[in-house]
Order: structure tokens, then C-alpha cells, then sequence
């Protein structure tokens, strides 16, 4: 007996202690932000402490170091799925949230920026893993609450009216998850991620399905986001497009999974988002919004594969941060006269390098993602896909004509007071990670002739789409004809729109 009991705690032991490291490791953005305040000249190191910490658990998770499921409080408490699903977005996290903390190193930032930056990666650490549908609420408030209160930063009328429209959009639709939750509850008893595989509540499924598709920013249901992340400050922006909007993307590739009658619904609405944020950032005029409308887009190709979505999405989240981290010293936002506007070369390089790899030219991470979800598509969804990847290549192109600045120059910051390097640390550490994630899964590219043959194809298709449009004047007629979508009434009348149809879909 006793030794049945011996070996009964050499074998619990290890599991113990991997769980204490997950809860420990949730809880650290938290008690750091905490720390943070009360000793604001530590806030940046405890930042990129969390960040490194997020880099371990999802390198632990990948070498199989930690256990899959953890449940805490019981049948009815929090319960956390540490799996390779949540790994790409871990990862993400981690860059994207370290790249911003680095980048604005020599700057002073305004307010409580980093003490909301550590809620934010805690929070979306957060959701990356949890398995209930409760638990899930909460770190997605905890999320938006953090990302209005980042958009505030600024402290303009403009920025405080974004922010609002963004926090009621959020908590009206957050309401209707709760409900969707609460008839999963009645129904199956329970608020694990099982039970919604297993309700036979098509309400339920519907609300749950508009909450996570307005969090994602995917289709009508994500109209809040152009206005939104091209309005906020550039390290703000970075955050919302690199990461924030795959805290609804995460959770919704997980579902997929165990709701076969959803994967159908799921790819038609990436599909059509994808489609949508293709053609307002062809005919934007305004830099910042077509990476936010090309944001929508990817979103809804990340929609399309739940087995390649979080790859694709750790490539794309680490790209847009590039671009919108290097926005910021931009010489305008108007892309009328963009070709007359010489370009540093800390911000000609990685410009390029973010958009390429977004577009899928090897061997950039984006090249791999490209080729990982054509892959498990079926023909006509990998047409398509190669099509819209056509599309956002022409939509890039109107970047790539300024000309470089080839003799460095002291920079300066968009306020005209703190001079600044020539690159910033925090894009080179993502144009690095672009580099060595899309070296590193070269190998996994299947046929790679092909892939790099259509990479090609797709780059000379998007070149000469971007041409036609620009000499024939086609770019101003379709601005003229595309509707207005994002004033306060169209964003509620989207999320009612695309509830109404999952209705009447999932129904049939």
C-alpha cells in the first residue's frame, strides 16, 4: 500500500506542477500591471518579462512539456485546453506585444499604456485557452475594455468617439453571447465547449456565433474595424490588427472543430469577409485604412481552415504590427502622390517585407501560411483564395512605388520633438521573425515548386491588376460606388443582418 501510494505522488507531482506554471503563468500580465503601477520605471521590463513568459508556454506546449487540459473550481469552473491550437496565437502574442514595447523604448508614452498593455496580453493569453464558454466571456471584456481604454490613449475627440463606438458595439454584442451561453447551460448543463459541439439550440449556436464573429472582426459583424484601428495611435493599431481581433478567431477555430454544422456557416462568412475587406482596401485612398480593410480580409482567410487558420494568423498578425508600427512615420496618410514621397529605409524595408510576406512571397512566414491553407482547400476555395491573393498583392503595390531614401537621415517623431533612429528594434525584431518563421517552415510547404510558382503568379497577377486600376481610372469609380458600412446605424444593422442569417442557415 505504501508503496502504491509512493508511486501514486511521484506521478501527480509533475502534473501539479505544470499547473501551478499555467495558472502562475496567467496570472503574471496581471500582478504585473499591479507592479507596474505602483513602480511605473519597471513597467517596460515587466512587459517583455510577460511577453518572454507567453514565448516559453507556447514553446512548452509545442515540446508536449505541459498537460492539455487543466480544470479548475470543478465541472463548473474555468477549464483550459493547452494545446498546439493555441500555440501560433501564443506566439503571436508574445511578438507582437514585445515588438511594441521595444519600438517605443525611447519614447515616453502616454498615460497608463503599458500597465493596459499587460492586462491586454493577459487577457488574450487568456483566451487563447480557455474550453468554457463563461471563462471566454470574461477575458474578451477584459480584452475590449483594455483595447477602449488604449484607444483613448491619445486623448482626442475623434480617438474618444471610436473608442465609445467600439466598447458599444462590444458590449452589445458580448450580451448576446452570454445569452447564447446561458441556453447552452439550460440545455446540455454545462458551459464547456462540448456542450455547444453537442446543443441541438440553433439560437444558442447563432448568438454565440455573432459575438466571436464581431470580436474576430469578420464580415458585417466587423465593419467596426477599419474606422477603428486606422484612427487609433500606430502602436495601438499595431496591437488591435496584430493580435487583439484573434481573440475571436482562436475560440471560433476551436468550435469548428467540434461543431461540424459550423464549418460550412464559418467558411462562407470568411469567405465573404475576405471578399469585402478586398474590395474597400482596393479603393481606399487613406494608408492606415486599407491596411485596416485588408485586416478584414485576412481575417476571413484565416476563417476558411481551422487546421491552417492559427498559422496563418500568427504570419499575418506579425506583418500587419510591421506595417502599422512603421505607419506611424509615414510622410502622410493620403496615398495620392505616394510615389513622389521619398521613404527611410527603416520604414522602405519593412514596409515592403510586411506587405510581401502578407501577399505570400517566399520565404517569408506569409509564403508558408499562403501554401498550408490552399493546401487543405478544397479546388474551388483554393481558386478563390488565389484570386483574393491577387487582390490584396494590388492592393500592396500602392506602397511599393515611393522611392527609397538611400543616405540615412535623423528621424524624427511624428510630434517634431524626440529624434529618433534610423530603424526601430521592435520592426526588426518582427521583419526577423517574418524571416526566420518562413525559413524555419519552408520544409513544410508540399510541392514547393508549385507553391513558389503561384507565389509568383499571384505577385505579377496583383502587379497588373494594381496597374489597370491606377491608368484607367477604375480605382476612383469603384471608391464611388461602394457603399457607405460604417456609420453607427450600418454596424447595428450588420450584427442584426448576420444574426438573422445564421438563423435562417443553421436551420436548414
Amino acid at each position: 500500500m505504501l508503496t502504491f501510494i509512493q508511486g501514486l505522488t511521484l506521478t501527480l507531482m509533475p502534473l501539479l506542477s505544470t499547473k501551478a506554471m499555467v495558472i502562475a503563468w496567467l496570472l503574471l500580465p496581471f500582478l504585473a500591471a499591479f507592479l507596474a503601477a505602483v513602480l511605473p520605471p519597471l513597467a517596460r521590463w515587466l512587459a517583455l518579462l510577460c511577453s518572454l513568459a507567453t514565448t516559453a508556454i507556447a514553446v512548452a506546449i509545442q515540446l508536449g512539456g505541459l498537460p492539455v487540459s487543466v480544470e479548475l473550481l470543478g465541472a463548473y469552473g474555468v477549464a483550459l485546453n493547452t494545446d498546439a491550437v493555441a500555440v501560433p496565437f501564443l506566439l503571436l502574442n508574445a511578438l507582437v506585444c514585445s515588438a511594441v514595447v521595444i519600438d517605443s523604448w525611447r519614447r515616453p508614452l502616454p498615460g497608463p499604456f503599458l500597465l493596459l498593455l499587460m492586462v491586454l496580453h493577459g487577457g488574450l493569453c487568456t483566451a487563447f485557452v480557455v474550453t468554457d464558454l463563461i471563462s471566454l466571456y470574461v477575458t474578451l471584456e477584459v480584452v475590449g475594455i483594455s483595447a477602449f481604454l488604449l484607444i483613448l490613449i491619445s486623448r482626442s475627440d475623434r480617438s474618444l468617439w471610436v473608442a465609445l463606438r467600439y466598447l458599444l458595439i462590444g458590449n452589445t454584442v458580448m450580451t448576446l453571447f452570454l445569452i447564447g451561453a446561458a441556453l447552452v447551460y439550460l440545455e446540455r448543463g454545462s458551459f464547456r465547449f462540448e456542450a455547444v459541439a453537442s446543443t441541438t439550440s440553433i439560437a444558442a449556436l447563432a448568438l454565440i456565433l455573432v459575438g466571436l464573429l464581431m470580436k474576430s472582426g469578420l464580415f458585417l459583424s466587423g465593419l467596426w474595424l477599419p474606422v477603428t484601428h486606422a484612427e487609433a495611435p500606430a502602436e495601438v493599431s499595431a496591437l488591435l490588427s496584430g493580435v487583439v481581433v484573434t481573440a475571436g478567431i482562436a475560440p471560433l477555430l476551436r468550435l469548428s472543430y467540434g461543431v461540424p454544422a459550423l464549418g460550412p456557416v464559418i467558411t462562407g462568412v470568411g469567405l465573404a469577409s475576405a471578399v469585402l475587406g478586398l474590395m474597400f482596401a482596393l479603393a481606399d485612398a487613406d494608408a492606415k485604412r486599407l491596411l485596416a480593410w485588408s485586416t478584414l480580409s485576412q481575417m476571413g482567410l484565416v476563417a476558411l481552415s481551422p487546421v491552417a487558420g492559427g498559422f496563418y494568423a500568427l504570419s499575418h498578425g506579425t506583418a500587419k504590427a510591421v506595417l502599422f508600427l512603421v505607419a506611424r512615420r509615414f510622410p502622410g496618410r493620403a496615398l495620392q502622390g505616394w510615389r513622389e514621397r521619398p521613404l527611410p529605409a527603416g520604414v522602405w524595408w519593412p514596409l515592403c517585407i510586411g506587405s510581401l510576406s502578407i501577399v505570400g512571397l517566399p520565404p517569408l512566414a506569409g509564403f508558408t501560411a499562403k501554401a498550408g491553407l490552399s493546401a487543405g482547400l478544397s479546388l474551388p476555395l483554393e481558386l478563390a483564395v488565389t484570386l483574393l491573393s491577387m487582390g490584396t498583392a494590388a492592393a500592396y503595390a500602392r506602397f511599393w512605388g515611393a522611392p527609397l531614401i538611400r543616405r540615412p537621415a535623423n528621424g524624427s517623431s511624428a510630434s517634431g520633438d524626440t529624434p529618433e533612429p534610423a530603424w526601430s528594434l521592435g520592426v526588426i525584431l518582427l521583419v526577423l521573425a517574418l524571416v526566420v518563421i518562413g525559413a524555419a517552415t519552408l520544409t513544410w510547404t508540399d510541392k514547393p515548386v508549385s507553391a513558389i510558382a503561384k507565389s509568383a503568379l499571384v505577385l505579377l497577377g496583383g502587379w497588373g491588376l494594381h496597374q489597370l486600376l491606377e491608368g484607367e481610372g477604375l480605382r476612383q469609380r469603384l471608391r464611388l460606388r461602394l457603399p457607405e458600412l460604417e456609420g453607427l446605424s450600418d454596424l447595428l444593422g450588420g450584427i442584426g443582418v448576420v444574426g438573422a442569417g445564421l438563423l435562417v442557415i443553421l436551420n436548414r
